[in-house]
């Protein structure tokens, strides 16, 4: 393996669902169709975002939040993005070597950006 990420997008493949706006509802029902456990920090997280927001009268966190769940809907809407998501995780987690973590890491990062340009789209 090259100590260089791949700059490359990987093909997304087929996706499960179309990329949903940006917006409390369509990640809500997207985060739902993906991943149900995920649901539940879903709801927590968005609580913790609109209190924040109503607290510092800002809509900042609110932002934030659905940012936040737009990548993650962008990374796990297509199984062979989710699939390789969960690999690179898994090598981080048990790499033995400083520079085997990094490598992964970097790669994750590829793919983090990747899901950013997809939401910004």
């Amino acid at each position: 393996m090259s100590s260089q990420p791949d700059r490359h997008p990987e093909p997304l493949g087929e996706a499960l669902i179309a990329m949903p706006p940006l917006t409390e509802q369509a990640l809500r029902a997207a985060v739902r169709t993906l991943d149900l456990a995920a649901a539940v920090r879903f709801e927590a997280e968005f609580h913790t975002a609109w209190e924040e927001a109503v607290q510092t009268d800002s809509t900042v966190p609110m932002h934030t939040f659905l940012h936040r769940w737009g990548v993650f809907v962008a990374l796990r809407r297509s199984p062979q993005r989710a699939a390789r998501l969960a690999e690179l995780e898994r090598q981080v987690a048990q790499a033995d070597t400083l520079d085997a973590a990094r490598e992964a890491s970097a790669q994750i990062a590829v793919l983090l950006d990747e899901a950013r340009r997809e939401i910004a789209a």
